[in-house]
């Protein structure tokens, strides 16, 4: 299974066709913060909180089709994004959305960390930090050393068991229970889930747009898939995913209403305990844990081999001297070590609320979702004021989030990386409009 070049190492030896590049998306997408955080958006902004959760999410991946298709219509060869943005930025801009990428994608690997830490802590009654550390090394050793053929190797089975148990555990307990009760449960515990006219439900709706347009449109692995497949295929295999997707958010907040109708709840962690005790069966409790574990290793790992291609390819390489093929995978493997280490220390001694840390990178996601429309719709190389303008709005949006709630601070940073652009767009304009009236004769 060891790569023989660096490309079969970051793309694995064949182009891919529809199939696997669903198989690999939903690998990517369907994530801990999924299982955890979407029913935890149900509890506090009611059902329609959770239908929102799996709404935004399906449209963000859709709507990344169009910026797949034109991408590779401009672009038809590269291995990361890193390529894509040296093409089409200079030198600042370029180095500005790296650095942003680095940042983002480790805070990617913490939620999925916090979410390998909140299963542990429900299923085993060991210290902390031994489940971590298998939960660790096993993604190290097969995403950053096994490589993108590796990683394909376990996601059919990982989105088998995903799919399994999304369908069958909720199945088995409406059949067995049925929907009136349920729906009895629900009004005599918590009437308030049930209210769509909540001020809170739109502005989480509205945030949750902007940041997971965002965070789908400035994704790592998305990229990384997207060179790999076929072109034509492309449209297609994204719009797909984002149905196909939709089902897990709705299931998992289905699972979590199993235990929710009965009585009240403190926080995720009582929902969890509720829902071992409602889940009577073994062969279901295993389904789910493997469920669990499956979503969460697939995200973590694919995001791991996708910054470490980045790193090596778009970071390193430009500034050492030329290294061959293996050089560069046993430096991937290293930066596979040091990065899951830094996760996992990072992971056991800080321990935020999940959804909070979900919005709490709202504001970058935010603030980039013009300047990469911009980007990809622009023709040749783009201006560096571009890639600036999220550099300000990002700062702007942290210096108001005291005095501001956090969806309004999410909103005006994509605001202001809008306002910016256009302001810049308008100067630009009657700049060159200024120099061709003063250079015609």
């Amino acid at each position: 299974m060891r790569s023989r070049t660096f490309q079969e190492y970051v793309q694995g030896p064949i182009q891919i066709g529809m199939g696997l590049g669903i198989i690999s998306l939903l690998a990517r997408w369907v994530t801990g913060t999924t299982i955890l955080s979407s029913p935890e958006s149900m509890v506090k902004y009611g059902v329609f909180g959770g239908i929102g959760y799996a709404l935004m999410g399906a449209i963000a991946l859709s709507m990344f089709s169009f910026i797949g298709k034109r991408v590779r219509q401009d672009f038809p060869v590269g291995l990361t994004i890193g390529d894509y943005l040296k093409a089409r930025l200079h030198p600042l801009g370029y180095w500005i959305l790296i650095v942003i990428l680095v940042i983002t994608s480790f805070h990617i690997l913490f939620i999925q960390g916090m979410a390998a830490s909140t299963l542990c802590q429900f299923l085993f009654d060991t210290p902390l930090y031994v489940g971590l550390f298998f939960f660790f090394a096993f993604c190290v050793l097969y995403a950053g050393f096994g490589g993108l053929k590796l990683i394909h190797g376990f996601a059919a089975f990982q989105v088998i068991f995903m799919f399994a148990a999304v369908i069958l555990i909720p199945l088995y307990f409406f059949v067995k229970e049925g929907i009136q009760p349920v729906y009895d449960g629900i009004r005599l515990y918590h009437p308030y889930m049930l209210v769509i006219n909540k001020y809170d439900l739109w502005s989480f709706l509205l945030a949750g747009l902007l940041v997971g347009f965002g965070q789908f449109f400035f994704d790592l692995t998305s990229w990384q898939r997207l060179f790999m497949m076929e072109m034509k295929k492309v449209p297609l295999t994204f719009s797909l995913s984002g149905l196909i997707w939709i089902i897990f958010p709705l299931s998992f907040s289905s699972l979590f209403i199993m235990v929710i109708f009965t009585g009240g709840f403190t926080d995720i962690h009582s929902i969890l305990d509720g829902l071992a005790n409602k889940i009577t069966t073994p062969f279901f409790f295993i389904l789910f844990v493997l469920c669990a574990f499956s979503a969460i290793t697939s995200t973590f790992g694919a995001c791991l081999h996708s910054l470490v291609s980045l790193i090596v390819a778009n970071i390193l390489e430009p500034l050492q001297t030329k290294k061959n093929d293996q050089q560069k995978i046993r430096l991937a493997c290293l930066l596979s070590i040091c990065i899951g280490g830094l996760v996992f220390v990072a992971t056991i001694f800080y321990s935020p609320n999940l959804l909070e840390l979900l919005f709490y990178s709202g504001n970058i996601y935010s603030a980039l979702l013009a300047p990469i429309l911009v980007i990809v719709f622009s023709k040749g190389k783009v201006a560096d004021y571009i890639p600036i303008s999220a550099v300000l709005a990002i700062v702007a949006s942290y210096i108001i989030q005291p005095y501001v709630s956090e969806f309004q601070s999410i909103w005006f940073s994509g605001l202001a990386s809008l306002t910016i652009l256009v302001i810049c767009m308008i100067l630009t304009l009657i700049k060159n409009k200024w120099k061709f009236v003063k250079t015609k004769p």
